[in-house]
């Protein structure tokens, strides 16, 4: 079997790479997660200047299979298909970033304030607990069935799904920290508390909160694409990966292409997520910092 080879960048001579970017590029399969969101997010940044109109239909070329004039093909409705796949791409990074912003505002709050404020904690939690109850995708359908299809919607959605993941995340760091003898000691000096959790709590909890987010927008791009497959995401004119899957099934066995290059993206995107979330959780993790290439997965 072959084995994958990364080439990892070399420092100059009598030059050091910082540490923590030491530690990053130490943990090859980091290196590809870090490779793969690069190419991500060029495709999506640049996907007007690499493809070209997404909903232009040329319904002579329906179900046209890959060549060298449509790299991807076109769809039922002659629709180019790497166009919509780039801008695919483009939608999956502006639900991602926006979902991770929400979330992270609405859990790290509400956790913050449930662990450090005893009388908040039940309530808040009670809360959170009750959304966490439902299945993710089953809640966010109902909400989506409740707002109505539109990209805002969708955002509103997964954000509410996984906001309660954040916070007891946060929570959960709070509840360690706030225990602490600098904790304790600025408190006797008289600090407010919102000077305790703002200044001295909240800095110290953001390691596994920020390893959080990584996890956040993967799940958020997995979740829109599949409330777009099943009919409850964003409109059908706006191109999705989850879209051009939906459709594509109905050709599954005429045209594979519409089913086989959106699959891949969305493959490849949640895979390097999940991979750069693993070694940035190695490298803001003090006690698997200095394990190097102990770890299995580090060669």
């Amino acid at each position: 079997m072959a084995r994958l080879t990364i080439a990892i960048p070399q420092a100059p001579a009598g030059r050091r790479l910082p540490p923590a970017l030491a530690v990053l590029l130490r943990r090859k399969i980091a290196v590809l997660g870090a490779v793969l969101m690069v190419l991500t997010t060029a495709v999506g940044l640049l996907a007007p200047v690499i493809a070209g109109n997404p909903t232009h239909m040329d319904v002579a070329a329906r179900l046209g299979a890959p060549s060298a004039a449509r790299w991807f093909g076109t769809d039922d409705l002659g629709r180019d298909v790497f166009s919509r796949v780039v801008y695919g791409a483009r939608l999956s990074l502006l639900v991602g970033t926006t979902v991770v912003v929400l979330t992270f505002g609405a859990g790290v709050s509400a956790g913050l304030l449930a662990g450090y404020f005893r009388a908040l904690d039940n309530p808040i939690m009670r809360v959170m607990d009750g959304l966490m109850a439902f299945p993710a995708i089953i809640l966010a359908i109902a909400l989506m069935a409740s707002l109505g299809p539109s990209v805002s919607n969708v955002i509103l959605a997964i954000a509410v799904v996984y906001t309660p993941r954040v916070a007891r995340v946060v929570r959960g760091a709070v509840l360690v920290i706030r225990e602490t003898a600098y904790v304790e000691a600025a408190r006797a000096l008289g600090a407010a508390d919102a000077s305790l959790m703002l200044r001295h709590i909240l800095p110290n909890c953001l390691s596994p909160v920020i390893v959080q987010g990584s996890f956040v927008f993967a799940a958020a791009v997995l979740t829109e694409a599949a409330l777009s497959f099943l009919g409850v995401g964003v409109p059908p004119y706006v191109p999705s990966w989850g879209n051009i899957l939906s459709e594509g099934r109905l050709y599954l066995q005429q045209a594979p292409w519409l089913v086989l290059y959106p699959g891949g993206a969305i493959m490849l995107t949640i895979l390097g997520l999940n991979l750069f979330g693993d070694g940035l959780r190695d490298l803001l993790d003090p006690k698997l910092r200095g394990l190097g290439s102990e770890r299995p997965g580090a060669s």
